[in-house]
């Protein structure tokens, strides 16, 4: 009997045993299935490239002038007469693209009879109400000897009264009307805010335009701005005030010096960078909207990185999109990028840590994990984690 007890209780030990070592295997067999399951993240990838050494940081930047203005009628009307300024040939034409204009200056007037039909008729409201308030004036006069001496009863004195309050507020109306009308007349003439440069002209003489149809686009160039991006590891050493020069290739490679005046506290959401505004002046105009410029950030990149090759120190850099590298999850001060891998018929990502040297416009050198040639992950780094399966989207 109690061999039969002692039995039975060792049999139940071990069935809970192996129970419970089938029910961890099966739940560990349940989340590798789960996991391997996971639909791939779409992502787009770039081949990386290999990159010499090289001197100073090297930005792309976009020449933008330093204000820009679109002129907007602020009435309707049909443009009667738009400026003539001489041309090349001294011969006079309306003011296009590329002409000089001055402050206040009349660029384009509309037909004025309209607008002045209704200033003469405002004055002569005016004119109106001022009689009709000249003769309240004198009833109330009359009225207030009459009932002062007992002729006049007190009800019709007070009626003159009142006859005088709204005579003087036809007249505060009426020359409220014809200063409205007098600023639209005014109105009618468009006249430029700046001494600048016409960049367009979107109107042509007879055009019927409304209130807020643009007419004109101003720029000055006596300064421009050269606005280009930065990645985070350099965004705290530039500064305001600093001293930086560009490059103009279209113009022969022509250096210009400029002075840092705007940096962007917060990165684009797309590019990860962050924008910087240099001012230059521009007295003789040459540097034009659009131009692409080269700004070089001597002495403030990072030391290029070496590797040891056959005991002898070498470079070995290799480029790749700023948008690519992200931070590690365990680590809030380095980088890595996602290397795509084909394992086993299935396309995956491998996080590779890397270490950043200089940045030459969008893309940024880097050492260690990857190489040229290798396949990384420009959209999609932020979604995706080591070893996860992805599909490449062009």
């Amino acid at each position: 009997m109690q061999l039969n007890i002692r039995m039975d209780r060792k049999t139940l030990a071990v069935g809970a045993v192996v129970l419970t070592i089938g029910l961890v295997l099966a739940v560990a067999t349940y989340s590798r299935t789960k996991h391997a399951q996971s639909p791939p993240v779409p992502v787009r990838v770039q081949v990386v490239e290999g990159a010499g050494e090289t001197s100073g940081l090297r930005y792309s930047a976009n020449i933008t002038p330093r204000e820009q203005v679109e002129l907007a009628f602020k009435v309707g009307g049909y443009v009667h007469e738009i400026t003539a300024v001489p041309g090349p040939d001294g011969i006079k034409r309306e003011l296009r693209a590329g002409d000089h204009v001055t402050r206040g200056m009349v660029l384009a007037r509309l037909d004025p009879q309209d607008h002045a039909a209704r200033v003469n008729q405002a004055r002569a409201a005016l004119d109106e109400a001022k009689a009709s308030l000249v003769q309240a004036k004198k009833n109330f006069e009359r009225s207030q000897s009459l009932v002062v001496d007992g002729y006049l009863a007190k009800s019709e004195f007070d009626l003159s009264q009142e006859r005088l309050g709204v005579a003087r507020a036809k007249v505060d109306g009426a020359r409220a009307q014809l200063e409205q009308a007098s600023i639209m007349l005014a109105d009618s003439q468009l006249k430029s805010p700046l001494d600048g440069m016409v960049a367009s002209r979107s109107v042509e003489h007879g055009t019927l335009v409304s209130s807020g149809t643009k007419a004109f686009v101003l720029v000055d160039l006596s300064s421009v701005k050269a606005v280009f991006g930065v990645p985070d590891s350099m965004q705290a050493r530039i500064k305001r005030g600093a001293p930086l020069s560009v490059l103009v290739e279209a113009l022969g490679g022509r250096e210009f010096a400029g002075t840092v005046t705007a940096v962007s506290p917060s990165a684009d959401a797309k590019s990860r960078v962050f924008d910087i505004e240099l001012t230059i002046p521009n007295p003789d105009a040459q540097l034009k909207d659009g131009m692409i410029a080269t700004v070089r950030l001597e002495g403030l990149g990072a030391t290029a990185p070496e590797a040891v090759q056959d005991g002898q120190s070498v470079q070995v850099l290799a480029s790749v999109p700023l948008q690519s590298v992200v931070r590690p999850p365990d680590d809030p001060n380095g980088y890595m990028v996602f290397v795509v891998e084909d394992v086993s018929g299935q396309t995956v990502a491998r996080a590779k840590r890397v270490e950043l040297g200089d940045v030459t416009g969008r893309s940024v050198l880097v050492r260690g994990g990857v190489r040229p040639g290798q396949r990384i992950v420009t959209n999609g780094a932020t979604l995706i984690h080591d070893g996860a399966a992805v599909t490449i989207v062009p």
